[in-house]
């Protein structure tokens, strides 16, 4: 993997590791190799990733903006168009399926610790061997994790008008709270596709520990030094080698 070194002054450009197949492509490879029956989304805005699924689904979303056949061949699908935070707070996901979540996939808000609740509440109602998706965790350039789309570093960036906030910071998290977790990381593009499993719904190592979290991983400032040290870190599958359901059944639990 190619690491950019320049300085604070320059974007980064990790767009080489990230290059197999576009992120809702593999999602749609994940739903026909795995056969999930129970789906839940957060982050659906247009339903170009709910449309992929064919069991039973949920989706989160505080602005639908819904262009697609999103019922498909589904048996249900539930739409709630509000925060993923006031879903929690009202809303039980299991006992609506009526079952444990068996794949889900995190893209709302991007900041690090809006996606970090919302992984702390989907996995309460998965199984061990569940998969949680979480989108935008791999950012190729350094200016599209800003946490303020006015923050005129934005503008520099190379990746024009691409924005993944700072939700990789979730990533150092888990690995830090939550090593009993079985993480992999995927080239998908545009900003890498992360699958967690092995979970377990009655941790509560995050909730303890969430204070403490947010004050030592939240920052006003973009952490440049951080961003590159996170990188060094990183081991990526190609996405493009898994193309069956047994490449999937040697990688995941489900």
């Amino acid at each position: 993997m190619d690491i950019d070194n320049s300085s604070t002054n320059d974007d980064a450009d990790h767009s080489a590791a990230i290059c197999g197949e576009n992120y809702s492509t593999f999602l749609n490879t994940l739903h026909l190799c795995l056969k999930p029956k129970t789906y839940f989304e957060i982050g659906t805005l247009s339903g170009g990733t709910l449309r992929l699924a064919n069991g039973a689904s949920i989706a989160v979303d505080p602005q639908f903006q819904i262009d697609a056949d999103i019922m498909g061949v589904k048996p249900s699908c539930m739409l709630f168009q509000q925060s993923s935070d006031e879903f929690f707070a009202t809303h039980n996901a299991s006992q609506l399926f009526g079952a444990p979540i068996d794949l889900a996939f995190l893209d709302g808000m991007h900041l690090f610790e809006f996606l970090l609740r919302d992984f702390m509440n989907t996995e309460k109602h998965c199984r061990k061997n569940s998969i949680i998706l979480l989108h935008d965790c791999l950012p190729p350039g350094f200016f599209m994790t800003v946490r303020d789309r006015s923050d005129p570093t934005w503008a520099k960036s190379r990746f024009a008008r691409w924005w993944t906030g700072d939700v990789w910071k979730v990533i150092p998290v888990l690995r830090s709270y939550r090593p009993d977790l079985s993480i992999t990381m995927f080239d998908c593009p545009p900003t890498g596709l992360v699958s967690i499993t092995n979970l377990d719904p009655a941790s509560q190592a995050l909730d303890s520990a969430y204070v403490e979290i947010v004050d030592r991983f939240s920052s006003k400032d973009i952490d440049r030094e951080a961003y590159d040290n996170y990188w060094t870190t990183l081991s990526i599958e190609k996405s493009r080698e898994f193309s069956t359901a047994q490449h999937f059944a040697t990688k995941f639990w489900i």
